[in-house]
Protein backbone atom coordinates (compact mmCIF):
# COMPACT_ATOMS: atom_id res chain seq x y z
CA UNK A 1 0.00 0.00 0.00
CA UNK A 2 1.60 2.94 -1.27
CA UNK A 3 0.39 6.36 0.53
CA UNK A 4 1.94 10.19 -0.51
CA UNK A 5 1.58 12.04 2.29
CA UNK A 6 1.39 15.39 2.05
CA UNK A 7 2.49 17.59 4.92
CA UNK A 8 3.40 21.37 5.57
CA UNK A 9 0.90 24.04 6.47
CA UNK A 10 -2.34 25.63 5.27
CA UNK A 11 -2.20 28.18 2.50
CA UNK A 12 1.11 26.69 1.26
CA UNK A 13 -0.02 25.12 -1.89
CA UNK A 14 -0.31 21.66 -1.05
CA UNK A 15 -3.88 21.07 -2.31
CA UNK A 16 -2.36 22.47 -5.67
CA UNK A 17 0.36 19.86 -5.53
CA UNK A 18 -2.28 17.10 -4.24
CA UNK A 19 -5.17 18.22 -7.68
CA UNK A 20 -1.46 18.09 -10.39
CA UNK A 21 -1.01 14.14 -8.25
CA UNK A 22 -4.65 13.53 -8.99
CA UNK A 23 -4.37 13.65 -12.37
CA UNK A 24 -1.78 11.08 -13.14
CA UNK A 25 -3.28 7.88 -14.51
CA UNK A 26 -1.92 6.07 -11.18
CA UNK A 27 -2.35 8.25 -8.77
CA UNK A 28 -5.42 9.02 -7.10
CA UNK A 29 -6.15 11.71 -4.59
CA UNK A 30 -8.00 11.65 -1.28
CA UNK A 31 -7.42 14.92 -0.12
CA UNK A 32 -7.70 15.30 3.79
CA UNK A 33 -8.21 12.25 4.48
CA UNK A 34 -8.49 13.22 8.80
CA UNK A 35 -11.44 15.30 7.89
CA UNK A 36 -13.22 12.00 5.77
CA UNK A 37 -16.30 11.51 7.79
CA UNK A 38 -17.21 15.70 8.27
CA UNK A 39 -16.87 15.97 4.06
CA UNK A 40 -18.87 12.67 3.87
CA UNK A 41 -21.51 13.93 6.14
CA UNK A 42 -22.44 17.36 4.66
CA UNK A 43 -20.33 18.42 1.29
CA UNK A 44 -20.68 17.53 -2.28
CA UNK A 45 -17.75 15.99 -4.09
CA UNK A 46 -15.48 18.42 -6.10
CA UNK A 47 -16.22 16.22 -8.94
CA UNK A 48 -19.91 17.80 -8.65
CA UNK A 49 -22.08 15.25 -7.32
CA UNK A 50 -24.46 16.34 -4.85
CA UNK A 51 -22.55 14.32 -2.31
CA UNK A 52 -19.94 11.35 -1.79
CA UNK A 53 -22.41 9.04 -1.79
CA UNK A 54 -23.44 9.87 -5.03
CA UNK A 55 -20.07 10.12 -6.52
CA UNK A 56 -19.05 7.16 -8.47
CA UNK A 57 -15.44 7.14 -6.85
CA UNK A 58 -16.64 7.66 -3.12
CA UNK A 59 -19.39 5.02 -3.45
CA UNK A 60 -17.31 2.51 -5.11
CA UNK A 61 -14.38 3.02 -2.61
CA UNK A 62 -17.50 3.06 0.15
CA UNK A 63 -18.60 -0.55 -0.58
CA UNK A 64 -15.05 -1.74 -1.10
CA UNK A 65 -14.17 -0.44 2.51
CA UNK A 66 -18.37 -2.32 4.00
CA UNK A 67 -16.36 -5.48 2.67
CA UNK A 68 -13.14 -4.92 4.10
CA UNK A 69 -13.97 -4.04 7.87
CA UNK A 70 -17.76 -3.49 7.68
CA UNK A 71 -17.08 0.32 7.85
CA UNK A 72 -18.61 3.46 5.81
CA UNK A 73 -17.14 6.19 4.80
CA UNK A 74 -18.29 8.25 7.79
CA UNK A 75 -17.79 5.34 10.25
CA UNK A 76 -14.08 4.92 9.40
CA UNK A 77 -12.46 5.35 12.70
CA UNK A 78 -8.98 7.14 10.87
CA UNK A 79 -8.28 8.67 14.13
CA UNK A 80 -8.61 4.99 16.40
CA UNK A 81 -5.98 6.28 19.59
CA UNK A 82 -4.69 1.95 19.23
CA UNK A 83 -2.24 1.78 17.13
CA UNK A 84 -3.18 -1.26 15.81
CA UNK A 85 -6.80 0.21 14.77
CA UNK A 86 -5.30 2.97 13.78
CA UNK A 87 -3.32 1.31 11.00
CA UNK A 88 -5.70 -1.21 10.23
CA UNK A 89 -8.78 1.05 10.04
CA UNK A 90 -6.11 3.44 7.34
CA UNK A 91 -4.96 0.75 5.81
CA UNK A 92 -8.54 -0.12 4.77
CA UNK A 93 -9.53 3.10 3.66
CA UNK A 94 -6.53 3.50 1.66
CA UNK A 95 -6.79 -0.29 -0.03
CA UNK A 96 -10.53 0.51 -0.78
CA UNK A 97 -9.85 3.99 -2.77
CA UNK A 98 -7.17 2.61 -4.56
CA UNK A 99 -9.04 -0.72 -5.88
CA UNK A 100 -11.82 1.42 -6.64
CA UNK A 101 -10.00 3.78 -8.93
CA UNK A 102 -7.45 1.40 -10.37
CA UNK A 103 -4.79 3.03 -9.37
CA UNK A 104 -1.04 1.99 -7.28
CA UNK A 105 -1.03 5.09 -5.22
CA UNK A 106 -2.76 7.04 -3.25
CA UNK A 107 -2.59 10.46 -1.33
CA UNK A 108 -3.17 11.81 1.97
CA UNK A 109 -3.61 15.97 2.29
CA UNK A 110 -4.20 15.70 5.75
CA UNK A 111 -1.03 18.07 6.61
CA UNK A 112 -0.93 16.71 10.50
CA UNK A 113 2.52 15.88 11.92
CA UNK A 114 1.13 13.57 14.10
CA UNK A 115 -0.75 11.42 11.84
CA UNK A 116 2.09 11.16 9.49
CA UNK A 117 4.59 9.95 12.46
CA UNK A 118 1.79 7.43 13.03
CA UNK A 119 1.22 6.50 9.36
CA UNK A 120 5.02 6.17 9.55
CA UNK A 121 5.16 3.76 12.05
CA UNK A 122 2.86 1.29 10.27
CA UNK A 123 4.60 -1.27 8.63
CA UNK A 124 1.91 -2.33 6.49
CA UNK A 125 1.56 0.76 5.03
CA UNK A 126 4.63 2.36 2.56
CA UNK A 127 4.20 6.46 3.02
CA UNK A 128 6.33 8.87 0.83
CA UNK A 129 6.32 12.09 3.22
CA UNK A 130 6.15 15.52 0.45
CA UNK A 131 6.62 18.43 2.50
CA UNK A 132 5.40 21.85 0.77
CA UNK A 133 6.82 24.65 1.83
CA UNK A 134 6.52 28.35 0.65
CA UNK A 135 7.88 31.50 1.55
CA UNK A 136 6.41 32.94 5.29
CA UNK A 137 5.69 36.33 3.98
CA UNK A 138 3.34 34.93 1.11
CA UNK A 139 1.71 32.00 3.54
CA UNK A 140 1.38 34.93 5.97
CA UNK A 141 -0.62 37.25 3.50
CA UNK A 142 -2.94 34.71 2.26
CA UNK A 143 -4.15 33.88 6.07
CA UNK A 144 -3.91 37.63 6.30
CA UNK A 145 -6.71 38.33 3.48
CA UNK A 146 -8.55 35.32 4.93
CA UNK A 147 -8.63 36.29 8.41
CA UNK A 148 -6.91 39.99 8.95
CA UNK A 149 -4.21 38.06 11.19
CA UNK A 150 -0.95 39.45 11.07
CA UNK A 151 2.19 37.68 12.87
CA UNK A 152 0.14 35.06 14.86
CA UNK A 153 0.09 32.47 12.16
CA UNK A 154 4.22 33.17 11.56
CA UNK A 155 5.11 31.92 14.61
CA UNK A 156 2.98 28.68 13.29
CA UNK A 157 5.16 28.06 10.66
CA UNK A 158 8.34 28.28 12.62
CA UNK A 159 6.71 25.62 15.14
CA UNK A 160 5.67 23.53 12.42
CA UNK A 161 9.20 23.90 10.44
CA UNK A 162 10.99 22.88 13.22
CA UNK A 163 8.75 19.66 14.28
CA UNK A 164 8.82 18.19 10.75
CA UNK A 165 12.93 18.83 10.89
CA UNK A 166 13.00 17.03 13.82
CA UNK A 167 10.77 13.91 12.23
CA UNK A 168 11.97 14.09 8.83
CA UNK A 169 15.52 14.88 9.13
CA UNK A 170 17.39 11.57 8.90
CA UNK A 171 14.44 9.93 6.69
CA UNK A 172 13.99 9.95 2.88
CA UNK A 173 11.63 12.38 2.05
CA UNK A 174 10.73 14.44 -0.92
CA UNK A 175 10.58 18.60 -0.24
CA UNK A 176 8.37 20.77 -2.85
CA UNK A 177 8.52 24.69 -2.84
CA UNK A 178 5.89 26.22 -3.81
CA UNK A 179 7.22 28.59 -5.61
CA UNK A 180 9.51 27.02 -7.88
CA UNK A 181 6.15 24.61 -8.48
CA UNK A 182 4.14 27.60 -9.58
CA UNK A 183 7.04 29.45 -11.31
CA UNK A 184 7.79 26.39 -13.62
CA UNK A 185 5.61 23.42 -13.34
CA UNK A 186 6.36 20.79 -16.12
CA UNK A 187 10.14 20.97 -15.28
CA UNK A 188 9.20 20.70 -11.38
CA UNK A 189 6.62 17.86 -11.62
CA UNK A 190 8.96 16.18 -13.66
CA UNK A 191 11.36 15.99 -11.00
CA UNK A 192 8.58 15.05 -8.40
CA UNK A 193 7.74 12.43 -10.24
CA UNK A 194 10.87 10.86 -10.88
CA UNK A 195 11.37 10.90 -7.12
CA UNK A 196 7.88 9.26 -6.67
CA UNK A 197 8.98 6.79 -9.37
CA UNK A 198 6.59 7.11 -11.76
CA UNK A 199 7.08 8.69 -15.43
CA UNK A 200 5.42 12.31 -15.99
CA UNK A 201 2.24 12.51 -18.04
CA UNK A 202 1.27 16.11 -19.63
CA UNK A 203 -2.36 15.12 -18.88
CA UNK A 204 -0.93 16.45 -14.90
CA UNK A 205 -0.72 19.90 -16.54
CA UNK A 206 -4.43 20.36 -18.32
CA UNK A 207 -5.79 19.31 -14.15
CA UNK A 208 -8.70 21.42 -14.77
CA UNK A 209 -10.26 19.19 -17.26
CA UNK A 210 -9.96 16.23 -15.21
CA UNK A 211 -12.51 15.52 -12.04
CA UNK A 212 -11.19 15.54 -8.96
CA UNK A 213 -12.59 13.69 -5.67
CA UNK A 214 -9.77 15.35 -3.29
CA UNK A 215 -11.26 15.99 0.16
CA UNK A 216 -10.77 19.82 0.75
CA UNK A 217 -10.06 21.02 -3.22
CA UNK A 218 -13.42 22.39 -4.04
CA UNK A 219 -12.39 25.65 -2.84
CA UNK A 220 -9.26 25.70 -5.52
CA UNK A 221 -11.21 24.31 -8.10
CA UNK A 222 -14.07 26.70 -8.04
CA UNK A 223 -11.57 29.89 -8.03
CA UNK A 224 -9.34 28.49 -11.15
CA UNK A 225 -9.90 29.29 -14.53
CA UNK A 226 -8.36 26.71 -16.21
CA UNK A 227 -4.90 25.18 -15.73
CA UNK A 228 -2.77 28.12 -15.78
CA UNK A 229 -0.62 27.97 -12.48
CA UNK A 230 0.40 31.79 -11.35
CA UNK A 231 2.83 32.53 -8.49
CA UNK A 232 0.68 34.01 -5.73
CA UNK A 233 3.40 37.11 -5.18
CA UNK A 234 0.99 39.22 -4.59
CA UNK A 235 2.58 39.50 -0.84
CA UNK A 236 5.54 41.90 -2.07
CA UNK A 237 3.19 44.66 -2.59
CA UNK A 238 0.55 44.07 -0.12
CA UNK A 239 2.59 43.74 3.05
CA UNK A 240 4.53 46.75 3.89
CA UNK A 241 8.17 46.57 4.50
CA UNK A 242 8.34 46.83 8.04
CA UNK A 243 6.08 43.94 8.00
CA UNK A 244 7.74 41.73 5.54
CA UNK A 245 10.48 42.30 8.08
CA UNK A 246 8.79 41.45 11.34
CA UNK A 247 7.39 38.47 9.62
CA UNK A 248 10.99 36.96 7.89
CA UNK A 249 12.66 37.70 11.65
CA UNK A 250 9.72 35.42 13.88
CA UNK A 251 10.01 32.74 10.59
CA UNK A 252 13.89 32.63 10.73
CA UNK A 253 14.06 29.06 12.54
CA UNK A 254 11.56 27.85 10.50
CA UNK A 255 13.22 29.10 7.37
CA UNK A 256 16.62 27.63 8.85
CA UNK A 257 15.24 24.45 9.07
CA UNK A 258 13.43 24.34 6.10
CA UNK A 259 16.28 25.74 3.87
CA UNK A 260 18.01 22.59 5.62
CA UNK A 261 15.83 20.04 4.49
CA UNK A 262 15.42 21.71 1.25
CA UNK A 263 19.06 21.09 0.56
CA UNK A 264 19.06 17.65 1.50
CA UNK A 265 15.63 16.29 -0.08
CA UNK A 266 14.27 19.06 -2.03
CA UNK A 267 13.88 18.52 -5.83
Amino acid sequence: MKVIYLVGMGRSGSTLLDILLDSHSNIRSLGGVRRLAHYARKHPCPCGAPSFWECSFWSEANRRLGEKNGRNLETADVHARNEDAFRAENRAVFEAAAEAAGVEFVTDNSKSVVRLKRLMNAPDIEVIPIHVLRDARGRAQSIRKRKGQRYIPTFTYSHRSLRLYYLLRNKPHIVVNYEKLAANPEQELRKLMDRIGLAFEPQQLTWAEHPHHNIGAADVLRKTDGSTIRPDDGWKTALPGYMQRIISLIALPGRIANDAKERRWGL
